[in-house]
């Protein structure tokens, strides 16, 4: 999570992050992927989807094009195993992609069960997925509707 080591204030704020109700930002431009999550075993095929998609919105000569891809497909494989592993089917993703960003929606039909960052889990247990989604995004949250939650994040294109 960056360069510095973490504090706990700064970790109870990012868990608090994702315990509010926000809004998924308007998408600006309508170019999208938008994909099925059948399963855990079949997200090997939505990452080279997703791949071929974020490449294709970049300038491929540009500097730092692939790390921000990579950056990317972290945030987008935490989101849809999350959404796999602890949601409800039917699960979805969408990347919406506009000029300096993408969109990354992913969403369930796991309404009572909220994205929840561990805390006081030991090193190694995992459960840290959140915080990489919040470290590597410019912004972040979930939305609940009647039948079905939206996790999402926004991701910058820009390499720096």
């Amino acid at each position: 999570m960056g360069t510095h080591e973490v504090t706990a204030p700064e970790l109870e704020a990012l868990a608090a992050s994702w315990s509010q109700d926000t809004p998924v930002p308007r998408p600006r431009e309508t170019e999208r992927l938008t994909l099925v999550l059948e399963s855990l075993r079949a997200l090997s095929l939505v990452r080279r989807q997703v791949r071929a998609f974020l490449t294709a919105s970049l300038d491929p000569t540009a500097s730092g094009a692939e790390d921000v891809v990579e950056r990317a497909i972290l945030v987008i494989d935490e989101l849809t195993s999350n959404a796999l592993r602890h949601g409800s089917p039917p699960s979805r993703l969408s990347i919406c992609d506009e000029t300096h960003r993408w969109l990354v929606i992913v969403s369930d039909s796991a309404t009572d069960r909220p994205p929840t960052p561990a805390v006081d889990r030991p090193a190694g247990a995992g459960g840290y997925g959140l915080y990489v989604i919040s470290d590597l995004s410019t912004a972040h949250g979930v939305h609940y509707a009647v039948d079905h939650k939206l996790v999402w994040a926004a991701l910058t294109k820009n390499p720096n």
